[in-house]
Parts: C-alpha cells; structure tokens; sequence
C-alpha cells in the first residue's frame, strides 16, 4: 500500500490474544488472517474503500493512494 508522508511499515503484530487489532473502518475486531495497514491504521479487506468510488481496495489490487487525508483507487487518484 502507498502511505505518502506515514511510515510504510505497520507497527509489529504479537500473536497472542491481547494482539488484536481494531479497524479504522467499521471499529470491530481483525480475526482476519491478513491485516490491510494504510494511513497509520488497520483495516479489514471488505472496509478499505476509496473514499469517491467506494471500490474496495483490497479486492481489487495491491496498492491504494493518499490525497488530503483520503484513500483513494489509482483512476480517482489520477483523476
């Protein structure tokens, strides 16, 4: 994912129960076998959208863009 300006690492995930993430989309818990990292947050697949088409990104390629605190596919980024 392309995090312009945020760390393009996530911060390490343990492995017990205590290490549950929280989503930033919806605010439920990731039981989630892989965590989607973007703008310093957590999401699930389903709730990493662009914020003008509402695509779900994380069905539809392996990158998402940043502009003005939006995410955003790469046509609406271009766009």
């Amino acid at each position: 994912m392309v995090n312009p300006g945020g760390s393009s690492q996530p911060p390490p995930v343990g492995t017990g129960s205590l290490s549950w993430k929280r989503c930033a989309g919806c605010g439920g818990k990731i039981a989630d076998r892989f965590l989607l990292y973007t703008m310093d947050s957590y999401r699930h697949s389903r709730c990493l959208k662009c914020s003008c088409c509402q695509a779900q990104l994380g069905e539809i390629g392996t990158s998402c863009y940043t502009k003005s605190g939006m995410i955003l596919c790469r046509n609406d980024y271009i766009r």
